[in-house]
């Protein structure tokens, strides 16, 4: 007869165990938040967002230093198209699979996983196949600017969405270390074939969006293998997975696509209301504070399953403590990240991009409070989406869309691309504002 014993804890948890005893509670406590095995675990979360925030700085550095600002544009509305479908898939696909899965056992999360990843399959063929005609119908009536775009975008749509659901697979069951390896393989790929375009004096837009796709099909193929127990035949019934994920996912999708439209979709605007180059300039001021996104993506990718789980074994008010830790542990970087490109700025965009840049070095300033506004709701979004409350991130982000299309639009019309940062620091404001009146009223209706 199997014993029923539990294994004993490895031999450094013992000791550390051992040690924490003799120390004072809240000093115990300080020293558990930053080494214990959650803490490790939100380490290589962090790493495996810094290689994607990393090679996203790398790869917009490359484009900014060997083509023009109009290039740069074309690339920067390209990825944030594919930030638009992504949308689409955290809602329907990702965060069901986060949410839901986190808390299941290995056979059900199996039979779940396998049914979520077909219709994830599909998605990506739809997207794929709609931005891939739009390109070729672009092209036939004479636009040589988004027809490539677009059909550049095809591939990235395909291969980007598969590689990014794998990587998202290993985190829902706490396989940090291989989602880690998953994007190092697709963003050193990325990287070593843009590098060959640039020294053949190929690299432009488009071809910096084909390397996206091709960095995710090589990670690929090792994530399928990576996630081969993952998969079996007996999968549940598709079309009654499709409504579980559609009943919680469609406000998720909603408020994703409300914030892309209410934050993302105002360089698109740029390049339309102004120039390619003017969404091109922007793209560069972005990438000063890029870094930020590390810890913002490695919030939202670690602690989305975590806090599912905290949610559904614990309730609110350990779902509640759980924020306020993200919120300690992520605060001094971000902000100190912020600080260092608010007092530096021409420092920054000299040494990056050469003078190209300099002349909009006054919008570091507003892009440091947009991004300190957008890190102040972030953590917010993500514990809505564990306790599966996914209304107010919907309705938060529609009165900031509703504010992009009045109060933006005059912004950029007026300013240009210093209208489009100060829009979306109004939109994370009001994102704010809305989510934080949301989690109140939550927890008063908790605690009283």
């Amino acid at each position: 007869m199997p014993s029923t014993e539990s294994p004993p804890p490895p031999l450094n948890e013992t000791w550390l165990a051992r040690y924490l005893e003799r120390l004072p509670a809240p000093l115990a406590s300080l020293i558990l938040l930053f080494s214990g095995q959650g803490a490790r675990a939100g380490y290589l979360a962090a790493a495996d967002q810094g290689l994607i925030s990393i090679a996203n700085f790398l790869a917009t550095l490359f484009l900014a230093r060997s083509a023009s600002p109009t290039e740069l544009g074309i690339y920067g509305v390209g990825f944030t198209s594919l930030r638009l479908v992504r949308s689409i898939q955290e809602g329907l696909c990702i965060q069901p699979l986060n949410t839901f899965g986190a808390a299941q056992d290995e056979d059900a999360f199996r039979r779940y996983a396998t049914s979520t990843s077909l219709l994830q399959i599909l998605l990506a063929l739809l997207s794929a196949a709609s931005v891939s005609l739009a390109g070729w119908l672009a092209l036939r009536l004479g636009n040589d600017v988004a027809g490539p775009t677009l059909i550049a975008l095809g591939p990235a749509f395909l291969w980007w969405q598969l590689q990014e659901y794998v990587r998202r697979m290993l985190y829902t069951r706490g396989r940090v270390l291989a989602a880690a390896f998953n994007t190092a393989v697709a963003n050193a790929f990325r990287l070593g074939i843009m590098i060959w375009w640039m020294r053949r004096d190929q690299l432009d837009g488009p071809t910096s969006l084909q390397a996206i796709a091709l960095g995710a099909l090589v990670a690929l193929l090792p994530g399928v293998w990576q996630t081969r127990r993952y998969w079996t035949l007996g999968f549940e019934n598709l079309r009654q997975v499709w409504a579980h994920n559609w009943d919680f996912g469609r406000w998720v999708m909603g408020g994703l696509i409300a914030n892309w439209v209410a934050v993302e979709f105002y360089p698109v605007l740029t390049a339309g209301m102004v120039s390619f180059a003017a969404a091109g300039a922007y793209r560069a001021l972005q990438n000063l504070v890029a870094p930020v996104q590390l810890l913002l993506r490695a919030t939202d990718t670690f602690l989305t399953p975590r806090a599912a789980k905290t949610f559904h074994d614990q309730g609110q008010p350990a779902l509640a403590r759980l924020m306020r830790l993200a919120y300690v542990t992520t605060g001094v970087p971000i902000l100190g990240l912020l600080a260092l490109a608010v007092l530096f700025p021409n420092q920054l965009l000299k040494a990056l991009y050469g003078e190209t840049y300099l002349a909009f070095s006054d919008g570091i300033l507003m892009m440091a409070i947009f991004y300190a506004l957008m890190y102040a709701y972030w953590p917010l979004q993500t514990a809505f989406k564990a306790a599966r409350l996914s209304r107010p991130i919907f309705v938060a982000n529609l009165a900031a869309g509703a504010a992009m299309f009045t109060a933006g639009i005059w912004m950029i019309s007026r300013w240009g691309v210093y209208g489009t940062i100060g829009g979306q620091a109004l939109n994370a404001l009001i994102v704010l504002l809305v989510l934080g009146v949301s989690w109140d009223k939550l927890r008063r209706g908790k605690t009283n």
